[in-house]
């Protein structure tokens, strides 16, 4: 599981390092099949930052109800 997390993160991080490029790039670029690439790749990336958000929000409450205990 935290193998999947550290992958998830890197992979945002890859993809977001390239967000420049790929935005020029689906400005310049004329053919379809490349830009519907570079919007797939974006689409899997906000979902898998979506996942990884939600996954450190668990992580963190149930974190911290576990050092604090019942209130």
């Amino acid at each position: 599981m935290t193998a999947l997390f550290v992958l998830g993160v890197y992979f945002c991080f890859e993809v977001a390092r390239r967000f420049r490029d790929d935005l020029q790039e689906l400005r310049e670029v004329k053919e379809a099949p490349r830009k519907a690439g570079i919007i797939i790749v974006w689409v899997i990336t906000v979902v898998i930052a979506v996942i990884l958000i939600i996954s450190t929000v668990v992580i963190i409450v149930r974190f911290t109800k576990f050092v604090l205990g019942p209130l």
